[in-house]
């Protein structure tokens, strides 16, 4: 990545944010001329955007895309895109789907699209998310399918860019963006500790999303 641009993104982003929000993470594609950000603002909520000369490689990424011409064009198209942007609000439920996916490898498990039927790639239906879950010395692994609820709060995660996917012997796994790992520390002391109770419970066989995650959010809701 070059200095001279990466320096003029942050100015320009600078330049377009409000006082109350923040730039929360910047990350320069190693393999690209692509630049990931999120930005923040009060009451958790965040906003994934994209530097870049190419389009994303998968329409399922739902971050909108700017190019860098100048400083002060990427400044002028940012403030006016974030007059009417729709901020997204990382809540329980992210923490704890993020989390399966950093801690999963403890208990053998990791998290792969489904493009069994170019269904990812050409992006013929919704995405559909698998477990695997790697048995014993000799490398056996078992495919595990996900909930729909879990399956579409992982879609949810994938758009806003706080997860992707690289290729591994011809399969698509998922990983935490440097994104993602950003709002799960930054929201640590907020979510740690139901995170803690939640996860002694973890049916490592039969994922689900805790219950306590919508009972809070109703509760906030209501309150």
């Amino acid at each position: 990545m070059n200095e001279k641009r990466e320096l003029q993104v942050k100015a320009a982003i600078a330049g377009a944010l409000d006082a109350e929000d923040c730039l929360l993470s910047f990350y320069c594609a190693r393999k690209s001329q692509s630049i990931y950000v999120i930005l923040g603002r009060p009451m958790s909520q965040y906003l994934a955007i994209r530097i870049s000369n190419h389009r994303a490689f998968s329409g399922f990424q739902k971050v909108p895309t700017f190019f860098l011409r100048s400083q002060e064009q990427l400044t002028e198209e940012l403030t006016e895109f974030l007059k009417t942007a729709n901020w997204l609000t990382f809540d329980y439920q992210d923490f704890f789907v993020l989390s399966l996916i950093k801690y999963g490898h403890h208990h053998g498990t990791t998290f792969q699209i489904d493009d069994s039927y170019a269904t990812f790639s050409e992006e013929s239906q919704a995405m559909i998310f698998y477990q695997l879950i790697h048995l014993g010395r000799r490398q056996q692994v078992m495919m595990n399918a996900l909930p729909e609820d879990l399956n579409h709060a992982l879609a949810k995660l994938y758009a806003s860019d706080l997860i992707g996917s690289f290729s591994n012997q011809q399969s698509l796994l998922v990983y935490l963006s440097e994104g993602g790992r950003r709002l799960l520390d930054l929201h640590a002391g907020q979510y740690i500790a139901q995170f803690m109770e939640d996860y002694e419970q973890v049916n490592w066989r039969n994922l689900n999303l805790p219950a306590v995650g919508s009972s809070n959010e109703q509760q906030q809701d209501q309150a």
